[in-house]
Formats: C-alpha cells, structure tokens, sequence
C-alpha cells in the first residue's frame, strides 16, 4: 500500500512539474492537456441540444416528435446540403485564411458556441403542436439550415485543433486518449442522465424533454468550455516568414493530388450503411420494451463504459501495430459483431454486451481517425508547401453530392419495411423485427465495403515521422533565406540533421529483451528490492527504446538526406535551370518561355530511367502552370500585368455597414479585391515559384553556415 501511495505522490509531482512545460521531446504541456479535455468535456454538452437535431428517421425528435416522413427528411436532408454547399465552401475558405493571433480554430470555440445553441434552442421552442404538417416541414428545414452556419466552425474547430497541437503523430494520439477519457464524462452523463430525467417530462418521443432538459445541459457546457479556447495553442511546423494564404481553386487542385484523401475519403463513401444499425438499441427500448425505456440510461452508461478502456488502449494498439492494422482490425471485429447481433437482437442483455464491445472498438476509431486526418494533411503540406486544413472540408463536398444517392437507401429500406409517418408501427414486432434485420444486413455489407480502400493506405507512422522532419527541414532553411531563423528552430533542427547523418549506412540492431526479463526476475520482497527492480525495469526499457529509435532513423535516413542533398540530383538541377531561365526572361513574356519549355520536352529522349520520368513530369507541370498564368494574363490584363494595391483589402474590408446598402457595396468590394488580388499572383506564378525554388537552393547551399551558428549557441541555454 505504501509503495501504491507512493508511486501516487510520484506521479502527481511530475505531472504538475510538466503543467506549463512539455515532457522532454514533446510538444503540448499538461496545462494545455487538461484545458482540451475539461474544455471537451464542456464543448460536449454545448452541442448536445444541437445534436438532437436532425433530418432522418432515426431523430426522435423529427421523427417521433415532431412526425415528419422518412423520405420527406431525405429530400429535406439533400436540399439542405445543395444549400450547405456554400456554407462549407465560406467556412472552409475562412478557417484556411484567418489570420488572428490565436489560432486558425481556437477564434471559433470562442465566438460560435452561443449562436449555435441558441439557433437550436429557437428549434426545439417552435410551436409544432399547432402547425399544419407541411408548416412543420419548413420550419424544420429553415432552422436546421441557420444551425448549420454556426455549429460546424464550432464542432469541426474543436476536432481538428487536436491536430495542429501537436507535430508528433505519437503526441497527438496519446493527448487525444488521455482528453478523451476527461470529456467522455460529458456523454457519459449525458447518455445516463437524458432518459432518466426524460421521465419528468414524457420521455425521450415527448418534445418537452428537448426543450427543457437539453437546452440546460447546453448553456451549461457553453461555460465549461472556456478552458479549450483560452489555455491551449496551435503549433503547425511551417516558415515563420510565410503568410498563412491559400486560394481557393490551388487548394482544391492540391488536395486533389492527394491519395491518402481519395483513400479515406472513398471507405466513407462507399461504407455509408456501416452505422445503420445503430437505432436498434434505443428502438428497443422504446418499442420492444417500453415498459423498460428509463433503463435505457442505464444501459447507455453500461456501453459508454466501454469507451473508457478503448482510450487508454489505443495509443498502446497504434504503438504496437500502427493505425493502419488497428483500423482494419477494427472493421473487421465490426462485421463479427454485426453478424452475431443479426441472430441475438432479441435478447436486450446480448444487444447491451455486443454493443458494448462495438462501443470499445467505434471509439478507437474516434482516436485513430483524428491521427490519420492529421497525418495525410502534414503529408498535404510535404508534397505541395502549403498547409490546408478546412479546404479538405470543401473537396469532401465530392462525398456529399454522392450521398444524394446512398443517403436514400436507409429511408426507403425503413419504408419498404413499413416505418412511413406513423412511428407507433415499430410497436408490432413483425414490423420491428424485419427492419431489424434489414438495418444489420445493410450495417454488414457497409462496414465490408469500408475496409477495403485501407488496404492501399501506406502512410505508415515512420513515413510519417520522416515527412515531419522534411518540414522541419524546409521551414530551417525558408526562414534562414527571410533572416527570421530563431535559435531553438535551428537546434531541433540541426539535432534532427545530426541523428540522421549518424544513422546513415549504419547497420541496425537487434533488439534484445534480456535485460528487461532479467529486471523482471530480481527478487522484490523487500522495499528496497522493489525499487531496484523498478529502476531496473525502466532502465532496459528505456534501452529498448532508445535501439527502436536508432533502428527509425536508419530506416528513415535515406529519406531525409534525400531532401537535405536534393539539389545536387539531376532532377533539381533541370529545375533550378529552368528556374533560372524564367526569372531571366521575365521581361519577354510568358509566350516565349512556353515555347522555350515546350521545345525542352521535345527535345527529351524517351525516358530511360526513373529520374528522367521525373524530370519529363516537372517539365510537363511547369508548362501546365504556365499556360495557366497566360490565360490569366490574356483574360484580366491585356494592357500589362499590375500588381493591386496591397491594401485594397482591407479598405474594402473596412467600409461601413451601416444599411442594407452599405453591406452589399461592401461585400461587392471585398470580393472585387479579393479576386483581383487572386487574378495577380495567377498570372505571376511561374515567376514567383521560380524565384522562390532559386532562393531555396541559395538557402540549402548554407548549410555550413547554419552549422557555424549552432556550434556556437549555447544549447544548455537554450534547452533549459
């Protein structure tokens, strides 16, 4: 017991030594780790009330509540999303382009909870009761439609500030286990809580539970969620000297170049009935066994229990076999589990056990997924220097229109098994037990056609580390170029260059457990012999570790001189070339240098080899975007190109808005200048990329240089 006690206190001392400053080799200190979960926890129960709104059969309270159709709810749902276009392509445009001092999605937790709780507290208040059912209709389509130009910058903002917390992949998983166990308490109670206190108010298909007892539960977590805004921070690897701008269209055709986006993108598209047997637990309840509805709580928090050991065992799975395996591990455990619930769903104890255990496996996916999502967008920011984060919200749009089609496959199944407007017919058990069926059918061949796509996914954790050290790379030597280069960049930096070039042509080793057997086997009678074996024990494992790292970075070594030594391949040299070229013969015209470029590409033998494939493709890019920047230049600028007022923006932005006719002529002129600011660096951007890939070179050619300068610095400075 004392020795429990003990490693208690312990504990608690080094946690609160690491509150404002990050364990060696991290990121994120545990002040900023504690504020994203109880901040979590509050962002939780602000988007309860919001969550309960909803355009499918599925919602109680358009469904059961309120009375609307199945089909009606999908035509409604698919109308709102043609509408909800416009809304992602502005915000995802807004998230990408902010530039605030805290952050491109912390200034959203801060200012887009109270209208989003408020628009679906305004929902759940409307008369219903005295409307006519097509009155009910569009007043459910408009709300919803207000509540979704506020929610998503809130919920999409808590999501993905995760993220950007964190460069490590590794870091970002263990602080999304640890803060999601804390702002798992949130559903947790509220998973227990609604349908027990449903029973003062009706229950869960009376509407007086979701105007009173959510909207509470919402204004509450408004004020816990103080902490997730104010006390964390975004730290994305880029160049101090870039400014944070991304156009719209060069966006869309980067992410567009990214497979891992089509990989993940595709398993959703095409795994889209994987979920539709999850109504089966609260139809149950409500239908089967009404009589047993206020245990529905209950069972929640049995199943929400289930999450919790999921949290504190992901980070160990991804650790022990990479997102990756632990993904298809986990579809595949969902299809034995469906299967199993196709004979057993009348049983409420085997549909509570199975749907605990899918609980544990759904929310590794809660932990996985948000790594995969930062992983491919660090891999987004490899292959193109620009970092896009929202703008994957707008290319995803592609999953919408295709949803059009797939998202009426569950409503006409529901239908076709006799579920239309009257909801009271789930209470016959033929009708209730065929639906069944054909939801955990449907669930089946979902979670099947899911996993496939992942199967070519190839973004493994080392490849990943290895890209993370690429950018660090690069921001080095583009913010030495801008003299904006500060001394702890340069020493992460170079410590990071030092490993690899250790580690190149080095043989790895063999990992050996036998000290960590034999620290295992010392006797541990008395105190004192526990404590040695406990050093012990953490000294072999920290051997092991310290061997898996040095295997890593061999492995990874041929990768990162790669980039380090890029400009003395063939491939860069023909790009400097070229480069150089354009930036001389800026004053003749982009005609002439798309006839220079054209005639290099004849003049090419047939690709031999891999390098000359590469060299043809850059080429081939280079004409592309230089053919673009023509058109640009013939369409908007026959008379010359002029650079816009660099400040036209902002004038624009600050004009009055006093009247109606004072915003539009804003508006007007925002956009007026926006585009004319867009039209500019198009029709400029051979010029400016090879400028940019010229000073690159001048930058990576310093390296003796940044190696003077961090031999002199004073490093135990620094680190301390």
């Amino acid at each position: 017991m004392a020795n429990i006690i003990k490693t208690a206190k312990n504990y608690v001392t080094d946690f609160f030594a690491h509150w404002n400053e990050p364990y060696k080799g991290r990121y994120i200190p545990n002040k900023e780790v504690a504020a994203y979960g109880f901040g979590g926890m509050g962002v939780h129960l602000a988007t309860v009330v919001i969550s309960a709104v909803g355009l499918s059969a599925s919602n109680l309270l358009v469904g059961s509540c309120i009375g609307l159709k199945p089909t009606h709810l999908y035509y409604m749902l698919v109308v709102a999303n043609i509408i909800g276009l416009s809304f992602t392509i502005a915000r995802s445009y807004i998230m990408d382009n902010i530039k605030s001092p805290m952050g491109k999605f912390r200034p959203f937790l801060k200012w887009m909870g109270v209208p989003s709780v408020l628009a679906a507290c305004i929902f759940v208040w409307m008369p219903y009761e005295t409307m006519t059912y097509n009155q009910k209709a569009v007043t459910v389509f408009i709300l919803y439609l207000v509540i979704n130009i506020f929610s998503p910058f809130y919920t999409d903002s808590f999501q993905m500030l995760i993220q950007v917390m964190s460069p490590d992949s590794d870091e970002r998983t263990d602080v999304m286990s640890i803060s999601q166990i804390i702002y798992s308490f949130a559903p947790t109670v509220t998973n227990f809580a609604i349908p027990f206190l449903a029973q003062f108010t009706g229950g869960l298909t009376d509407i007086k539970t979701y105007r009173i007892i959510y909207p509470l539960m919402s204004v509450i977590g408004l004020f816990l969620a103080f902490p997730v805004y104010k006390y964390t921070n975004e730290r994305i690897i880029k160049p101090k000297s870039k400014e944070n701008e991304i156009r719209f269209f060069d966006a869309i055709r980067a992410i567009a170049k990214n497979k891992y986006f089509w990989i993940t993108s595709i398993a959703g598209w095409i795994g889209f009935l994987e979920m539709s047997y999850y109504v089966i637990l609260q139809w149950t309840f409500v239908y089967a066994f009404p009589e047993k509805e206020k245990l529905l709580g209950v069972a929640n928090t049995v199943i929400g229990n289930g999450a919790l050991w999921a949290m504190i065992a992901c980070p160990f799975l991804i650790r022990k076999i990479g997102k990756r395996k632990l993904l298809i591990f986990c579809n595949l455990t969902n299809i034995l589990l469906l299967a199993i619930l196709l004979f057993t769903y009348h049983n409420v104890y085997v549909i509570i056990a199975i749907f605990y255990i899918n609980n544990f496996v759904l929310v590794l996916g809660n932990i996985y997924n948000p790594g995969i999502q930062a992983d491919m967008r660090d891999y987004q920011q490899y292959i193109t220097g620009e970092r896009i984060d929202g703008m994957f919200g707008v290319v995803g749009l592609i999953g919408t229109v295709i949803s059009y089609f797939t998202g009426s496959v569950v409503p006409f199944l529901q239908e076709r098994c006799g579920l239309k407007d009257n909801y009271d017919v789930l209470y016959d058990a033929a009708i209730r037990d065929n639906l069944f069926k054909t939801m955990i059918i449907a669930s089946v061949i979902g979670a099947s056609l899911n996993v496939i796509p992942y199967l070519f996914y190839d973004l493994t954790e080392q490849k990943h580390k290895g890209i993370t050290y690429v950018l660090r790379i690069r921001a080095m030597f583009d913010d030495y170029s801008a003299d904006v280069l500060d001394d702890e960049t340069l020493v992460t930096t170079m410590n990071i260059i030092d490993r690899i070039k250790a580690s190149d042509g080095a043989q790895p080793v063999e990992l050996s457990k036998d000290e960590l057997l034999a620290a295992k086997a010392m006797p541990k009678k008395t105190p004192e012999e526990k404590e040695a074996r406990a050093l012990a024990i953490k000294a072999a494992k920290d051997k092991i570790n310290q061997q898996k790292a040095y295997n890593e970075d061999i492995a990874l070594a041929p990768f990162v001189l790669a980039e380090l030594n890029k400009f003395s391949t063939e491939q860069y040299k023909k790009q400097v070339e070229i480069a150089e070229y354009i930036t001389a013969n800026e004053n003749s015209g982009l005609e002439s240098i798309l006839s220079y470029l054209t005639q290099q590409i004849a003049d090419m033998p047939e690709p031999a080899t891999q390098e000359d494939k590469l060299i043809l493709s850059d080429l081939k890019k280079t004409v592309s975007n230089v053919k673009y920047a023509l058109k640009i230049q013939n369409k908007y600028y026959a008379n010359g190109v002029i650079e816009p007022d660099a400040d036209a923006v902002q004038r624009a932005q600050d004009m009055p808005t006093d009247s109606i006719k004072q915003t539009i002529a804003r508006k007007m002129a925002v956009n007026q200048a926006v585009k004319e600011r867009s039209n500019y660096k198009h029709a400029v951007k051979p010029f400016v990329d090879a400028k940019k890939l010229i000073i690159q070179q001048d930058a990576y050619r310093c390296m003796d240089e940044l190696v003077e300068r961090y031999n002199s610095l004073d490093l135990q400075t620094i680190n301390a």
